[in-house]
């Protein structure tokens, strides 16, 4: 099983488990201390999830081939997953907490962590011929994590963002018009959602700000 799999199963399993037990997609954190650190993981793509613009991928020369379905796939795939950590990191950091992007990284000895993992539903490319109105999308899914020192990892928040309906969310619908600017700002939205549904999450536990 791959690592997207791998968390695509374990987010719906633990979503519908936090469904049964609370009706909602966040957990009780009272008394959970503040973090000292936030570590965001590169979103997963599972194949399938990426549509490609159908009007780019050729070859301008005659007889020679395009670059192929797959390899552009997982460009895209790469350049999305890159674009959703790097707004989640700018946004939060911005917001003065302690942030680090990294697939491996994993909380000191002592330290409290939230840890931010995903994977995307969707990837669509759109028409990027048409500027102003490509139509591109993107869709993931995201869970919130805190690991402290000698505890199991406890589930916080699960989040559903969808670039196509952020229309109107303070910070988020300026980062780019709906369906337009290509995959890279429709990434950024998301990634500019999840951090706010996080900062909210931090302002309801009255958290101070991360490692202050």
């Amino acid at each position: 099983m791959s690592a997207a799999e791998w968390f695509l199963m374990r987010f719906s399993l633990s979503a519908l488990l936090l469904v049964v037990l609370a009706g909602c997609s966040e957990t009780d954190s009272t008394g959970i201390a503040h973090p000292n650190v936030v570590i965001v993981r590169e979103f997963a793509a599972p194949l399938g999830v990426v549509t490609l613009d159908p009007s780019f991928g050729f070859s301008l020369n005659r007889g020679t081939p395009g670059v192929p379905t797959r390899k552009r796939a997982e460009a895209v795939a790469r350049a999305a997953s890159f674009a959703v950590a790097d707004s989640i990191v700018e946004r939060l950091r911005a917001l003065g907490f302690d942030v680090v992007r990294s697939t491996t990284a994993q909380p000191e000895p002592g330290a409290r962590s939230l840890i931010v993992v995903g994977a995307f539903r969707k990837i669509d490319e759109g028409y990027r011929r048409r500027v102003g109105a490509e139509n591109s999308s993107v869709v993931a899914d995201a869970a919130v994590e805190y690991a402290a020192s000698g505890a199991p990892v406890q589930p916080l928040l699960n989040i559903h963002a969808d670039s196509g309906r952020l229309r109107g969310e303070p910070g988020v619908s300026s980062v780019s018009a709906r369906g337009s600017g290509g995959i890279d700002a429709q990434a950024k939205r998301v990634g500019a959602d999840i951090a706010r549904q996080i900062a909210e999450l931090a302002r309801r536990n009255n958290w101070a700000v991360a490692g202050r």
